[in-house]
């Protein structure tokens, strides 16, 4: 009797346990395969395109990443690194993008290039095709102070955004770490600007800086500096790195210095000496420093040397606002909520009401329904859940920064078959399946398969899933977009696989109500398997097929 109240939930705990291993197993799979991508991305071969006289690479610098590029008699060519790991966090719309940077002998960057990228491939190659993608930001490391707004590739919103986002990260990651400037901060230099100094930390607050310590081990300020924020900004003739002396709450500069510039000495001499200028930044909150108008204050350069000085100040306020967007917020402060989160929300509401309202049954309601889920969530938003898109979000987190509202979409998606009995996403959220139910007895004539073949036929579906899944654990390079029509939607980015399977469906859909859902969707398989379907529900060959599949994948 007990165990007759219990088997509900165990065969709940049972179908979400599947789900959990196979997300785990996918992981785990991943993260083994992205080390041997990374260790093979750094070969000098791979780099003769940018350095043609290359003969080796430096060490890694365990704390940049940066490794110097060798030619034959030890001289340093350029200097080049990848975005991973810091772009591994960025998932654009079904993964992250791994990238190359590349810099010349002074540090200056002068190329990007993707090297390996775990999203879309429909969607990465429109961001590939576009050439002013990767060129902007060699430029705008050119001219930091005219930084332009982002560039991002039209069809491909989210991935674009998510490897701007990695190489951004890459490039101001190290805000204590610099090619032009690699002497760290030491002791006796921060001692000229606060002489109770005796130790210096790591800090937690300002990455890259250091926590002064006095000798009761007290925090009496953060030492931090302007390099790498700002090693393309050119006084004169080069740049320059200040040293900040921040208070202990690391809001307000207290003092700062020159540590060092590849500036003329003379002018460089003049700022030094000009002791008025150097404390005209003291005790200015970072926000003040950050939005400072040198005009407006009456700031003036030191005489002599005015590009100098004013490269220098400028120095201070672009790290003082790199320091204030830098610190550290509450994850919602991290959230990016866009226009088709809204659109998501919305239609995520209106499956609700029609799963569990007498809506669903009146006709007008159902077309209605069927008719917003066809123009937003297929033409204008088009982000539809698929294989490619959930085990992409399996292998490497989830965008819950970039895209709440499909998340949210895709978790409700998938925990409502388990608790609530419903195919939420299949019957009240699928576009392609709201267009097949519009289409569905249009037509006079409609096809039935025999009892034998419909039972065949609808082991397909399954059997992609299982596909699926051995192509991911073994590595076998499948484009998983292809196998699912939901690509087709977007039009600009659709490979001919895609539509050709979307066309060839709702054609079929015309003589067959929902020919694709029942015989050709792995997407609605794996809903149907995690899916309880009542108290009389039992475990049933699928679920011991995919408890076997999940083992064997764990062996291989």
């Amino acid at each position: 009797m007990l165990l007759k109240k219990l088997r509900p939930y165990l065969i709940r705990l049972w179908r979400l346990g599947l789900l959990v291993s196979a997300v785990l197993l996918i992981r785990e799979t991943a993260s083994l395969r992205n080390l041997e991508e990374a260790a093979a991305a750094l070969q000098p071969e791979r780099l003769r395109g940018d350095f043609p006289q290359i003969h080796s690479l430096g060490p890694l610098n365990a704390t940049s990443g940066w490794r110097a590029v060798l030619g034959s008699e030890g001289e340093t060519l350029g200097y080049v690194t990848t975005t991973a790991p810091e772009s591994n966090a960025f998932i654009g719309y079904s993964g992250p993008t791994n990238s190359l940077l590349v810099f010349d002998a002074k540090g200056a960057l002068t190329r990007v290039r993707l090297i390996k990228s775990h999203d879309t491939s429909d969607h990465v190659a429109e961001v590939v095709a576009d050439r002013a993608f990767f060129a902007q930001f060699p430029e705008q490391m050119k001219k930091p102070d005219e930084a332009k707004p982002l560039h991002v590739v039209t069809g491909a919103t989210l991935t674009s955004t998510a490897i701007a986002q990695g190489v951004l990260a890459k490039l101001g990651q190290a805000a204590g770490t610099s090619l032009r400037f690699p002497d760290e901060i030491t002791l006796a230099e921060v001692k000229m600007l606060e002489p109770k100094a005796t130790n210096l930390q790591p800090s937690k607050q300002h990455h890259g800086g250091q926590d002064v310590l006095d000798a009761k081990g007290i925090l009496i300020g953060i030492a931090t500096r302007t390099s790498p924020v700002t090693d393309t900004l050119v006084g004169y003739k080069g740049p320059t790195d200040s040293l900040m002396l921040l208070d202990a709450s690391g809001q307000m500069l207290k003092r700062m210095s020159l540590r060092k510039s590849y500036d003329t000495k003379r002018y460089v001499a003049y700022v030094t000496g000009d002791d008025y200028f150097q404390k005209l930044f003291n005790d200015m909150t970072l926000e003040k420093l950050a939005d400072l108008d040198f005009k407006q204050a009456k700031i003036e350069g030191v005489s002599g040397a005015t590009e100098t000085s004013y490269s220098i100040a400028e120095g201070l306020k672009m790290r003082a606002k790199n320091l204030l967007e830098s610190r550290p917020t509450g994850w919602l402060r991290k959230i990016h909520w866009r226009w088709q989160d809204t659109g998501h929300a919305i239609t995520l509401i209106a499956a609700l009401i029609m799963a569990f309202s007498k809506l669903r049954g009146i006709s007008w309601a159902r077309h209605v329904h069927h008719v917003w889920l066809v123009i937003y969530g297929g033409f204008i938003a088009s982000e539809l859940l698929s294989q490619g898109l959930l085990t992409g979000w399996a292998a490497h987190g989830t965008p819950w920064q970039s895209a709440p509202g499909l998340l949210m979409l895709a978790a409700i998606s998938l925990l409502g078959p388990i608790f609530t009995s419903k195919q939420l996403y299949c019957h009240h959220i699928c576009p392609h399946g709201a267009l097949q139910q519009l289409l569905a007895r249009r037509l006079p004539w409609q096809w039935r398969a025999p009892a034998k073949l419909e039972r065949w036929l609808t082991q397909i579906p399954f059997l992609l899933l299982s596909f699926i899944l051995m192509s991911l654990v073994m590595g076998w390079g499948i484009n998983l977009n292809s196998l699912e029509p939901f690509d087709a939607y977007v039009f600009r980015v659709a490979g001919w696989a895609s539509l050709a399977i979307a066309i060839t469906g709702l054609i079929a859909s015309l003589f067959q109500p929902l020919a694709y859902c029942k015989y050709a969707c792995p997407t609605g398989a794996l809903f149907k398997l995690i899916r309880f379907t009542g108290d009389a529900d039992r475990l049933g060959v699928r679920d011991w097929i995919a408890a076997g599949l999940l083992l064997l994948g764990m062996m291989v």
